[in-house]
């Protein structure tokens, strides 16, 4: 098994921002009263189990129950980092086929002086979390794949974020002061919570635009367990294979004048102008017959539409969601509508031409999926 470097991640903060405590060292004496058998622990075993016993808050594991059981078969080892003069622990956790992902937990006497704005729209357990294990769980970069810091937990008003959240599902605005940012997710989106919001419920949203509220045990422990592999879990796949079972959107509109081979024209020019407008630098991997692309018909009589499907794989050592958003703001230059959605499975992005051919991106960290629809033809 791989020996997490967390001499690394460290550094990666920066010279003179973190330091790493050696188990036993003169510096372990120092560390927060409820890590002490973590800063003892002379194994990585040892230093695991003692941070595991720390998440012991009732009604966490029932809240969080993916991520309960990814904490106890993936994690592989803990440390106790100085960081920017706060006390932190360095999670290192498997994943499939990657190297380790790191998360941070903020020693809970960091909390802050105040409660956070709508503190009681979070549940009674992550709040008992917040307040008594770590005052923040999170990707490294202090804001994703998990609760914040409550003390970045401001309103959407404060943050400078947009000023009210369109609920389309109940067709009203979220008034800016009345959202809290929880965490951050894929492609830029956020997570939320308001009093705006029914009990239990978290709010998802991207530039302003939340479809519906989601519930907040199942959203938040998908996200905090976003591509870990559980022993009961089917077998992953490797990366370099494409996605099996994506939700495409479909064309619904149909072109009377339109023939397949035109149709094949277009998606071909389509890509050609997404990868020149890229750089040149992501590869496109086709699936299927006739290079990616197959006729399917459709549910009218005497029609068929043209589907295509792709992995687009990025340079090394980039991350595929990296790019992700660069696609977007191409869709968005072309004033092309955007509709994005997301599961457990990662984020999708949906947009359609003017010429009614859609074409749907499926991303998580482990690839970077696209499939183009043509609207439908008269069946040849």
């Amino acid at each position: 098994m791989d020996t997490a470097d967390f001499a690394r991640v460290v550094a990666e903060f920066g010279s003179g921002k973190a330091l790493l405590v050696e188990p036993g060292s003169a510096a372990a004496v120092h560390v927060p009263a409820g890590w002490s058998r973590i800063a003892a622990g002379s194994q990585a075993s040892e230093r695991c189990a003692a941070t595991r016993a720390l998440w012991q808050i009732d009604g966490l594991a029932e809240l969080l129950p993916r991520f309960d059981l990814v904490l106890a078969e993936c994690l592989d080892d803990v440390r106790i980092c100085l960081l920017r003069g706060d006390w932190v622990l360095l999670y290192a956790l498997r994943k499939p086929f990657e190297p380790y992902e790191f998360r941070i937990g903020w020693d809970p006497q960091t909390f802050g002086r105040d409660q956070p704005p709508h503190w009681d729209a979070l549940p009674d357990p992550l709040r008992g979390f917040l307040a008594r294990v770590h005052a923040g769980f999170t990707d490294l970069d202090g804001l994703s794949y998990g609760p914040t810091r409550p003390r970045d937990m401001l309103t959407y008003s404060d943050l400078g974020l947009p000023a009210t959240i369109r609920n389309w599902q109940a067709a009203e605005d979220i008034p800016g002061d009345r959202a809290m940012l929880l965490a951050q997710g894929l492609g830029g989106t956020r997570y939320f919570v308001s009093p705006e919001l029914p009990a239990g419920t978290i709010g998802w949203e991207a530039e302003g635009q939340l479809d519906q509220p989601l519930d907040f045990a199942e959203t938040l422990d998908g996200l905090m367990s976003y591509g870990f592999q559980l022993r009961a879990d089917p077998s992953p796949q490797p990366v370099t294979a494409p996605l099996e079972s994506l939700e495409v959107a479909r064309a619904q509109a149909w072109n009377p004048e339109l023939t397949e081979y035109a149709a094949r024209d277009r998606i071909r020019a389509l890509i050609a102008d997404l990868l020149q407008a890229l750089g040149g630098q992501l590869r496109l991997c086709t699936r299927g017959d006739h290079d990616g692309e197959k006729v399917a018909p459709c549910d009218a009589p005497e029609l068929d539409r043209l589907e295509a499907d792709y992995l687009l794989e990025p340079p090394a050592p980039d991350r595929p969601e990296l790019w992700a958003p660069a696609i977007v703001k191409i869709w968005e230059q072309h004033d092309w509508p955007i509709t994005i959605s997301g599961d457990t499975r990662g984020v999708f992005v949906t947009t359609r031409t003017p010429d009614w051919f859609e074409l749907t991106l499926a991303y998580h960290t482990q690839s970077l999926h696209l499939s183009l629809t043509s609207p439908s033809f008269p069946r040849t």
